[in-house]
Parts: C-alpha cells; sequence; structure tokens
C-alpha cells in the first residue's frame, strides 16, 4: 500500500502495517488509517454532511484527507479507501460522555440512507446468511460448528421480542440520535470518533453495545451503568423494551464469525466468548429485574426462571 498512498496522498512513508482492509502508518506524529469504504456512494455523501455539521459545532472526530485528486475516495484494485487522520486514537468515552454527544446532529430526510430502524428484519437476513455460511463452510470450523446453534437461538429470541415490542407502535418521544454501526468496551475514540462508523439510530443501540460488551470484561459495573442510563434518561417501557432486544442479540459472536469466515481472525478467540455464556445469561435475568423496578417489560421465561 506504500506506493498506492505515496501516488494519491504524495506521503512518503517509512513503515505500514497492512491487514486484509487496512493499513495503519504513522506520519509527522499521528496515525492514520488507509481503510476500505463499506458504504454506498449515497451514505457516503450523507456522511460527509454528518461531519461538516459535527465540525461546525465543534464536536471533535477524525477527519478524511483529500487526496491529489481532490477527493476523499481512492480506487486501489477495483475498491475504494478513504485515509483517516486520527489523534489521540486510545482515549475512552464513558456512558456519560456518550450520552452528551449523541444528539448534536439531527436526522432528517438528507440523511435518511444512514437510518437503521428494521432490526428485526436486518436480523432475521443476518441469521438466515450465517446458517447458509456454517452449512456450507462449518465442517472447517469446528468452534463454530459447535456454538453457533446456541447463539442462533438467543438471536431468534432477539427477533421475536423486537417484533412483538414493534407491534405496539411506535411512541412520538423516541430518539433518533447519532449512532454507530458497533460500540465496543472500553470505547475508544478508534472506534467511536471515526465517520464510518456513523448511522443513525435509538439511543438505545449504543447503550446496549457498550453494555453487552462491557460483561466480558466487568462483573458489577454494567449494571451499576444501565442503572444510570435509566436515572439520567428517564426511558420509558418502549425504549427499554428496545434495549432489552438489543442486549439479547449476540452481535459480539456475529462479528468475530465473520472475521472468522472471512480469514482475518482466528477461530480460537471465539473461545472466551462462549466461556461468558453464563456471565451474558446472569446479566441479561440481573438486567430485566433492574429494568422491572422502573417500567414493564416482557421476560424470556427461560433467562429469569433459570438458576445461575
Amino acid at each position: 500500500m506504500k506506493e498506492n498512498i505515496l501516488y494519491a496522498y504524495h506521503l512518503e512513508i517509512d513503515t505500514i502495517k497492512e491487514y486484509k482492509e487496512y493499513s495503519v502508518f504513522e506520519w509527522n506524529q499521528k496515525t492514520y488509517y488507509f481503510t476500505k469504504v463499506k458504504r454506498s456512494m449515497e451514505e457516503f455523501q450523507e456522511l460527509l454532511m454528518v461531519m461538516d455539521e459535527l465540525e461546525q459545532k465543534k464536536i471533535p472526530i477524525f477527519s478524511f484527507i483529500l487526496n491529489v485528486e481532490g477527493s476523499f475516495l481512492t480506487s486501489v484494485n477495483g475498491a475504494l479507501y478513504v485515509l483517516v487522520e486520527t489523534e489521540n486514537p486510545n482515549h475512552e468515552y464513558s456512558l456519560v460522555d456518550m450520552l452528551n454527544r449523541n444528539q448534536f446532529v439531527v436526522l432528517n430526510s438528507k440523511k435518511s440512507s444512514l437510518y437503521r430502524n428494521e432490526w428485526g428484519r436486518l436480523w432475521s437476513e443476518k441469521i438466515d446468511y450465517l446458517e447458509y455460511q456454517v452449512h456450507e463452510m462449518g465442517k472447517k470450523y469446528p468452534i463454530i460448528l459447535n456454538s453457533f446453534s446456541y447463539f442462533v437461538g438467543l438471536a431468534e429470541n432477539a427477533v421475536c421480542y423486537v417484533n412483538s415490542i414493534l407491534k405496539s407502535g411506535n411512541p412520538s418521544n423516541t430518539m433518533i440520535v447519532l449512532s454507530h454501526r458497533r460500540v465496543t468496551f472500553p470505547n475508544y475514540r478508534l472506534n467511536y470518533d471515526n465517520p464510518l462508523n456513523f448511522i443513525f439510530d435509538l439511543e438505545v443501540r449504543d447503550i446496549a453495545e457498550y453494555l453487552k460488551n462491557m460483561v466480558f470484561l466487568e462483573d458489577e459495573l454494567p449494571l451499576i451503568e444501565l442503572k444510570a442510563y435509566i436515572e439520567l434518561r428517564h426511558p420509558d417501557a418502549y425504549n427499554l423494551s428496545l434495549l432489552y432486544a438489543r442486549l439479547l442479540y449476540p452481535s459480539y459472536y456475529f462479528d468475530l464469525h465473520e472475521k472468522i469466515i472471512n480469514e482475518s481472525e482466528d477461530e480460537e478467540k471465539l473461545l472466551p466468548i462462549i466461556d461468558a455464556i453464563p456471565k451474558q445469561e446472569k446479566f441479561l435475568k440481573d438486567a430485566w429485574i433492574l429494568i422491572s423496578k422502573y417500567v414493564s417489560i416482557r421476560p424470556i421465561d427461560w433467562i429469569i426462571k433459570q438458576e445461575l
């Protein structure tokens, strides 16, 4: 990639780390990511609008760098890439930071392609796709083969749960905010301030992703943070039910599953997720008990009634 970056940006790099879909290098005391764009042109143009709004409001995000042709997009072997300039990428955002940040840009018709609001359909399509993958290639991946049915079952619970909630209607106070495809824990700038991760969705999306990833590294903190979110925002039963549906859906497993199938991660990395099943189930039970102290939401019987 050195030659491509030199040609497109006139940057002469000494060393570069190359991965399957991105490369990383240091230049002028900053870290840069030359990364593949997995967005339609419509979405990419809307992302640029979001970035402009955030920059005008002085909200710090990572910037895209123009190439020598005056474009943010650079073609390499038929794929489109952007050069992302990062600063202080290991700064960690807290739950309160997230709540303070996510309402600075409002969804409107000009950004509609970035809105992700059909969780049940998207999850069902993902399940079908991954089941096909396992059917075709499962014998090559014994850890996936032995664990997949459990996580598909959990995902199907999440689909049924969210579909039953949506049948009840969409209250007028549902908060659509600037969100992220994924939020991790710890929540570093490297992920959170990367515009390629931006979408619009319910506020509870990012909160749920943050909490369920926290469970792998912390014991009591996820429940404490969930309580803090409820007491800061006072979400209604509809939004808390959707948050719970998102907690049920094992995106952490499916994301890694796809990376393994695409040969960008080793299958052994699934083992900590599988070992943490009891912790996740306990958190799902404790989260339902906590939420039920504030609003009435439907239980998942096998989770609530189990002995942990």
